[in-house]
């Protein structure tokens, strides 16, 4: 999440329509959709009448989504966020845009010029997240065109409160996790709800590929799995309950198991027992418990500052290690998560990249220690796996990803109300834990401000690191080289400007709306 400096670049993307490739299955129509850009990689889409398909495009860090609301439309591109369930975007007249316009970026919303705008008389919005971003403002009924798709009595709230930011979301969780569920005794039917209400899709269910950290593309498919944008095994987890309130309203899954190995060796991080953990797409890192996270800091020689966060070299997303996460226990689903996916770009608000004394460029490491908050796996690792998100029959389908998937190849399968996620091979059901954090789990990076790094805590790499290829400079991330063999994250940077952006955005492709990319 973050603020965003005004700094910050615009471009609009143009989109076009070619005919109507074969359909997947019977009963689905789907389209080969393609983005025109004058300044960023777009992605092809396809959509049908029992799945809707769009691209998402990242950037660097955040993964946003293109609609539209009112009639007529007015463009927004809301972050997708599998870990709340309220759609929000921030009102023409809210205060944070009245203070500056430039903080209300991509999109704000003018009731009074939608003909098509209802006042639902429900309690006022209220939603607050755990980096402490508060939001308050009014709820509203409106037709929302998602992925070429309309939806009619769609249920939002216009912001007119916020104390950090003036970019909306798009929560695709349970209706129990909405705002009003906690605070107001009450809930309304959320996006895929109203997907499935309307007939667009036949199951509350949704994929989730975000690809690799390099790349511009991504899908999220509603209603269906495509099983060319997976390898091996798709293996099911049921949705684990909540402690206090014994109901499903975050997607909580039991993660079991961590082995980073590399260089012919593997260390064993697992957490002593199963631990409830959060998939949560609008969280950029993954939050491991405070002595998992350190060891691994340890092992990588991860310098850690209170104004910059997690900093590495950029050259360590050269390096062969990969990370091992198992969720369910024996037999249950494995994700493979390569070092480089965790060495994320650190940018000055210009664009231009912090180094180290000796001139090695800077980067964030996207692991955090989660302290009092929920663990989390969030983008960092989301990107490494193939998420199918079954909130009608509480389950989670995960398999390793395919980074290599060609958008103009699919092979997609509507799920069915009553058949669950297809091709899934098994369920792992043997480890059962319980959440305790109670709210809205987001957590982000956010801009730092200063010099030099001072007050951090310098490691030395206790890991044995080997560059993956003996002539790469730069990975993943790497922002362009480094050719250091030390991963020793330890001396100061030298800044060339007073101004860090530790956070990216990035939007997702849709038809209707134009599109906004910062860099």
């Amino acid at each position: 999440m973050g603020r965003f400096a005004a700094a910050l670049g615009a471009v609009s993307l143009l989109a076009s329509i070619v005919p109507a490739i074969a359909a997947p299955e019977p009963g689905t129509v789907g389209f080969t959709f393609e983005k025109k850009r004058v300044a960023a990689k777009d992605a092809p889409r396809r959509m049908s009448r029992r799945t809707i398909t769009a691209g998402l495009d990242n950037e660097i860090l955040l993964y946003f989504i293109n609609c539209t609301v009112g009639t007529p439309p007015q463009p927004f591109s809301l972050q997708l966020d599998t870990g709340s369930s309220d759609i929000w975007f921030p009102a023409a007249n809210a205060d944070i845009c009245q203070q500056d316009i430039q903080n209300c970026p991509v999109g704000t919303y003018d009731a009074s010029a939608s003909s098509s705008y209802v006042n639902p008389n429900l309690p006022e919005f209220q939603i607050q997240y755990v980096d402490g971003t508060q939001i308050s403002g009014a709820y509203l009924s409106d037709v929302l065109n998602v992925g070429g798709v309309q939806l009619t009595n769609m249920t939002m709230a216009a912001a007119l409160q916020a104390n950090t930011r003036g970019i909306g979301i798009m929560g695709v969780g349970f209706e129990s996790g909405e705002s009003a569920a906690t605070l107001n005794g009450f809930t309304y039917p959320n996006v895929i709800n109203v997907m499935k209400n309307e007939g667009k899709i036949n199951s509350l269910a949704y994929s989730l590929w975000l690809d690799d950290l390099a790349s511009n593309t991504g899908v999220i498919l509603f209603g269906g799995v495509d099983t060319n944008k997976y390898h091996g095994d798709l293996v099911s987890l049921p949705i684990q309950l909540d402690g206090q309130t014994g109901t499903i309203s975050s997607f909580t899954v039991a993660w079991t198991g961590l082995t980073v190995h590399g260089s012919g060796q593997s260390s064993d991080f697992s957490p002593s027992e199963p631990a409830p953990a959060i998939l949560d797409s609008g969280t950029t890192d993954t939050l491991l418990p405070d002595d998992i996270a350190n060891q691994i800091f340890n092992g990588v020689g991860v310098l850690s500052d209170p104004s910059f966060g997690n900093v590495v070299r950029c050259s360590l997303a050269d390096d062969d290690l990969t990370f091992s996460f198992t969720f369910g226990g024996k037999g249950g689903p494995v994700v493979n998560v390569s070092l480089s996916e965790f060495v994320t770009p650190l940018l000055t608000t210009d664009g231009s990249q912090p180094t180290f004394n000796n001139g090695d460029p800077a980067c964030s490491f996207a692991i955090e220690a989660a302290g009092q908050n929920p663990i989390l796996f969030g983008d960092s690792f989301l990107r490494s796996a193939y998420v199918v998100y079954d909130l009608e029959n509480a389950q989670i389908g995960l398999a390793q990803t395919n980074f290599d998937s060609s958008q103009g190849k699919s092979n997609v399968q509507a799920i069915s109300a009553s058949g669950g996620i297809p091709n899934v091979v098994s369920t792992a059901s043997l480890a059962s834990v319980a959440q305790s954090f109670t709210g809205i789990p987001r957590i982000t990076q956010s801009s730092a401000t200063g010099g030099e790094i001072g007050g951090g805590s310098s490691r030395s790499a206790t890991f044995n690191l080997t560059p993956a290829t003996a002539t790469s400079t730069s990975g993943s991330g790497s922002g362009g080289g480094g050719s250091s063999n030390s991963n020793t994250a330890s001396g100061n940077f030298r800044l060339e400007r007073t101004s860090v952006l530790a956070a990216g955005v990035v939007l997702v492709g849709f038809l209707f709306g134009g599109g906004l990319m910062f860099y």
